[in-house]
Protein backbone atom coordinates (compact mmCIF):
# COMPACT_ATOMS: atom_id res chain seq x y z
CA UNK A 1 0.00 0.00 0.00
CA UNK A 2 1.17 3.51 -0.73
CA UNK A 3 1.18 5.54 2.45
CA UNK A 4 2.35 8.99 1.54
CA UNK A 5 0.92 12.39 0.77
CA UNK A 6 3.25 15.24 -0.05
CA UNK A 7 1.52 18.61 -0.12
CA UNK A 8 3.02 21.68 -1.77
CA UNK A 9 3.25 24.65 0.59
CA UNK A 10 1.72 27.96 -0.45
CA UNK A 11 4.21 30.03 1.55
CA UNK A 12 7.17 29.02 -0.58
CA UNK A 13 7.75 32.73 -1.20
CA UNK A 14 6.69 35.25 1.42
CA UNK A 15 7.10 38.89 0.50
CA UNK A 16 7.66 42.05 2.50
CA UNK A 17 6.20 45.28 1.12
CA UNK A 18 8.82 48.02 1.04
CA UNK A 19 8.43 51.79 1.03
CA UNK A 20 4.64 51.90 1.49
CA UNK A 21 2.84 53.57 4.35
CA UNK A 22 -0.68 52.54 5.36
CA UNK A 23 -1.33 50.23 2.40
CA UNK A 24 -4.06 52.55 1.11
CA UNK A 25 -4.27 51.60 -2.58
CA UNK A 26 -6.30 48.58 -3.80
CA UNK A 27 -3.04 46.98 -4.94
CA UNK A 28 -1.49 47.36 -1.49
CA UNK A 29 -4.62 46.06 0.20
CA UNK A 30 -4.58 43.06 -2.14
CA UNK A 31 -0.99 42.48 -1.09
CA UNK A 32 -1.98 42.56 2.59
CA UNK A 33 -4.76 40.01 2.04
CA UNK A 34 -2.52 37.66 0.06
CA UNK A 35 0.28 37.68 2.60
CA UNK A 36 -2.12 37.35 5.54
CA UNK A 37 -3.57 34.33 3.74
CA UNK A 38 -0.09 32.80 3.58
CA UNK A 39 0.34 33.51 7.29
CA UNK A 40 -2.94 31.80 8.19
CA UNK A 41 -1.83 28.69 6.34
CA UNK A 42 1.09 28.50 8.75
CA UNK A 43 -0.55 25.87 10.93
CA UNK A 44 -1.12 23.77 7.82
CA UNK A 45 2.59 23.98 7.06
CA UNK A 46 3.50 22.95 10.61
CA UNK A 47 1.58 19.65 10.52
CA UNK A 48 3.18 18.33 7.31
CA UNK A 49 6.39 16.97 8.85
CA UNK A 50 4.82 15.17 11.85
CA UNK A 51 2.08 13.85 9.56
CA UNK A 52 4.62 12.38 7.16
CA UNK A 53 6.56 10.87 10.08
CA UNK A 54 3.38 9.14 11.26
CA UNK A 55 2.78 7.86 7.73
CA UNK A 56 6.29 6.38 7.71
CA UNK A 57 5.71 4.75 11.10
CA UNK A 58 2.36 3.28 10.04
CA UNK A 59 3.97 1.79 6.94
CA UNK A 60 6.54 0.08 9.17
CA UNK A 61 3.80 -1.33 11.40
CA UNK A 62 1.85 -2.63 8.39
CA UNK A 63 4.96 -4.35 6.99
CA UNK A 64 5.67 -6.01 10.36
CA UNK A 65 2.12 -7.32 10.62
CA UNK A 66 2.19 -8.73 7.08
CA UNK A 67 5.47 -10.53 7.90
CA UNK A 68 4.00 -12.23 10.99
CA UNK A 69 2.09 -15.51 10.98
CA UNK A 70 -1.09 -16.24 12.93
CA UNK A 71 0.99 -18.09 15.55
CA UNK A 72 2.16 -14.63 16.61
CA UNK A 73 -1.40 -13.31 16.96
CA UNK A 74 -0.70 -11.48 20.23
CA UNK A 75 2.04 -9.48 18.53
CA UNK A 76 -0.29 -8.71 15.62
CA UNK A 77 -2.90 -7.37 18.07
CA UNK A 78 -0.27 -5.22 19.79
CA UNK A 79 0.97 -3.77 16.50
CA UNK A 80 -2.61 -3.19 15.32
CA UNK A 81 -3.32 -1.17 18.45
CA UNK A 82 -0.21 0.91 17.73
CA UNK A 83 -1.49 1.50 14.20
CA UNK A 84 -4.93 2.52 15.47
CA UNK A 85 -3.30 5.07 17.78
CA UNK A 86 -1.25 6.30 14.80
CA UNK A 87 -4.44 6.74 12.76
CA UNK A 88 -6.05 8.74 15.57
CA UNK A 89 -3.07 11.11 15.68
CA UNK A 90 -3.08 11.56 11.91
CA UNK A 91 -6.76 12.44 11.95
CA UNK A 92 -6.04 15.12 14.57
CA UNK A 93 -3.36 16.61 12.32
CA UNK A 94 -5.67 16.57 9.31
CA UNK A 95 -8.42 18.27 11.33
CA UNK A 96 -5.87 20.89 12.38
CA UNK A 97 -4.80 21.34 8.77
CA UNK A 98 -8.38 21.78 7.58
CA UNK A 99 -9.06 24.41 10.24
CA UNK A 100 -5.99 26.36 9.17
CA UNK A 101 -6.96 26.20 5.51
CA UNK A 102 -10.54 27.24 6.28
CA UNK A 103 -9.29 30.34 8.12
CA UNK A 104 -6.96 31.14 5.23
CA UNK A 105 -9.81 30.76 2.73
CA UNK A 106 -11.94 33.20 4.75
CA UNK A 107 -9.06 35.67 4.72
CA UNK A 108 -8.55 35.29 0.98
CA UNK A 109 -12.24 36.02 0.33
CA UNK A 110 -11.52 39.61 1.42
CA UNK A 111 -9.64 40.08 -1.86
CA UNK A 112 -12.96 40.35 -3.74
CA UNK A 113 -13.48 43.92 -2.58
CA UNK A 114 -10.08 45.11 -3.78
CA UNK A 115 -10.14 43.29 -7.13
CA UNK A 116 -13.23 45.32 -8.05
CA UNK A 117 -11.43 48.56 -7.15
CA UNK A 118 -8.39 48.01 -9.35
CA UNK A 119 -8.33 50.71 -12.03
CA UNK A 120 -6.11 48.91 -14.55
CA UNK A 121 -8.17 46.44 -16.58
CA UNK A 122 -5.07 44.36 -17.30
CA UNK A 123 -4.21 44.22 -13.61
CA UNK A 124 -7.81 43.37 -12.77
CA UNK A 125 -7.64 40.42 -15.21
CA UNK A 126 -4.51 39.19 -13.47
CA UNK A 127 -6.15 39.55 -10.07
CA UNK A 128 -9.26 37.68 -11.20
CA UNK A 129 -7.13 34.85 -12.57
CA UNK A 130 -5.21 34.80 -9.28
CA UNK A 131 -8.47 34.63 -7.34
CA UNK A 132 -9.93 31.85 -9.52
CA UNK A 133 -6.74 29.79 -9.20
CA UNK A 134 -6.74 30.08 -5.42
CA UNK A 135 -10.42 29.13 -5.18
CA UNK A 136 -9.72 26.04 -7.29
CA UNK A 137 -6.78 25.25 -5.00
CA UNK A 138 -8.99 25.33 -1.92
CA UNK A 139 -11.53 23.08 -3.63
CA UNK A 140 -8.79 20.58 -4.40
CA UNK A 141 -7.53 20.72 -0.83
CA UNK A 142 -11.01 19.87 0.42
CA UNK A 143 -11.17 16.88 -1.93
CA UNK A 144 -7.66 15.84 -0.91
CA UNK A 145 -8.29 15.91 2.83
CA UNK A 146 -11.74 14.33 2.50
CA UNK A 147 -10.15 11.44 0.59
CA UNK A 148 -7.42 11.20 3.20
CA UNK A 149 -9.95 10.97 6.03
CA UNK A 150 -11.77 8.28 4.08
CA UNK A 151 -8.59 6.23 3.77
CA UNK A 152 -7.93 6.65 7.49
CA UNK A 153 -11.36 5.17 8.10
CA UNK A 154 -10.50 2.23 5.84
CA UNK A 155 -7.14 1.81 7.56
CA UNK A 156 -8.92 1.71 10.91
CA UNK A 157 -11.18 -1.06 9.64
CA UNK A 158 -8.11 -2.96 8.41
CA UNK A 159 -6.31 -2.94 11.75
CA UNK A 160 -9.45 -3.94 13.58
CA UNK A 161 -9.73 -6.84 11.13
CA UNK A 162 -6.16 -7.90 11.95
CA UNK A 163 -7.30 -8.31 15.57
CA UNK A 164 -9.79 -11.04 14.60
CA UNK A 165 -8.50 -14.61 14.53
CA UNK A 166 -11.16 -15.65 12.04
CA UNK A 167 -9.98 -13.14 9.42
CA UNK A 168 -9.90 -14.71 5.97
CA UNK A 169 -7.45 -13.95 3.18
CA UNK A 170 -10.38 -12.99 0.95
CA UNK A 171 -11.58 -10.36 3.45
CA UNK A 172 -8.05 -9.02 3.86
CA UNK A 173 -7.42 -8.72 0.13
CA UNK A 174 -10.74 -6.98 -0.43
CA UNK A 175 -9.98 -4.39 2.28
CA UNK A 176 -6.45 -3.76 1.02
CA UNK A 177 -7.81 -3.31 -2.51
CA UNK A 178 -10.28 -0.66 -1.25
CA UNK A 179 -7.47 1.13 0.57
CA UNK A 180 -5.22 1.12 -2.49
CA UNK A 181 -8.02 2.51 -4.65
CA UNK A 182 -8.51 5.36 -2.20
CA UNK A 183 -4.79 6.10 -2.02
CA UNK A 184 -4.73 6.35 -5.81
CA UNK A 185 -7.34 9.11 -5.57
CA UNK A 186 -5.22 10.87 -2.96
CA UNK A 187 -2.15 10.76 -5.22
CA UNK A 188 -4.12 12.23 -8.13
CA UNK A 189 -5.69 14.99 -6.02
CA UNK A 190 -2.30 15.79 -4.51
CA UNK A 191 -0.67 16.17 -7.93
CA UNK A 192 -3.45 18.53 -9.03
CA UNK A 193 -3.20 20.46 -5.79
CA UNK A 194 0.56 20.86 -6.07
CA UNK A 195 0.26 22.14 -9.65
CA UNK A 196 -2.43 24.60 -8.61
CA UNK A 197 -0.32 25.85 -5.71
CA UNK A 198 2.68 26.38 -7.97
CA UNK A 199 0.46 28.18 -10.47
CA UNK A 200 -0.87 30.46 -7.73
CA UNK A 201 2.62 31.29 -6.42
CA UNK A 202 3.70 32.27 -9.94
CA UNK A 203 0.57 34.37 -10.53
CA UNK A 204 1.05 36.13 -7.21
CA UNK A 205 4.60 37.14 -8.08
CA UNK A 206 3.44 38.32 -11.50
CA UNK A 207 0.64 40.39 -9.91
CA UNK A 208 3.07 42.06 -7.50
CA UNK A 209 5.36 42.92 -10.40
CA UNK A 210 2.54 44.24 -12.62
CA UNK A 211 1.12 46.27 -9.73
CA UNK A 212 4.50 47.93 -9.23
CA UNK A 213 4.67 46.80 -5.62
CA UNK A 214 8.12 47.17 -4.14
CA UNK A 215 8.52 43.78 -2.45
CA UNK A 216 11.41 41.55 -1.46
CA UNK A 217 11.60 37.88 -0.53
CA UNK A 218 11.60 37.17 3.18
CA UNK A 219 12.93 33.90 4.63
Amino acid sequence: MSKFRFAFILGAAIFVLMGCVGGSSPEEKMYNVLEETVSKEGQYVEVQKPLQELEEKEKEIYTKIMDLGMKEFDQIVKLSDEALDNIKKRKEFIDQERTSMSEAEEEFAKADEYVDKLESQELKKEAEKLKKTMEERYQLHEKLTSSYLEVLSLDKELYNMFKKKELTMEELEKQISSINDQYEKIVNYNEEYNKKTEEFNNLKQKFYSSAGLDVKDSE
